[in-house]
């Protein structure tokens, strides 16, 4: 039971410091540029006029799903990062036992 209980604190852990460190991520890089990239908005752009949906034409709204994606860019990256990072530390620990 301890076991278990160990297990879902540090994947809870995992998920916490992977949201708010992806958070931190996009922050930094939305801050730093001045505007978001020619090819993102783009992407963004035809996706939109793709999808057909009327609503989402504003220039703000692709500014603002432009920064939706950018989130999850950086929430998926650095949830990588974690993610080896842990494995790396599970693989040294276990060499040493």
């Amino acid at each position: 039971m301890k076991r278990r209980l160990q297990r879902i604190a540090s994947v809870l852990a995992y998920v916490a410091a992977s949201l708010i460190g992806g958070w931190f991520l996009g922050a930094f890089i939305s801050h730093t540029s001045r505007w978001i990239p020619e090819w993102l908005w783009n992407a963004i752009r035809d996706a939109v006029r793709a999808s057909g949906i009327e609503a989402l034409r504003d220039e703000d709204d692709i500014e603002m799903l432009c920064i939706f994606a950018l989130t999850i860019a950086s929430w998926l990256t650095v949830a990588l990062v974690l993610g080896i990072a842990w494995f790396a530390v599970a693989s040294i620990r276990k060499r040493r036992t």
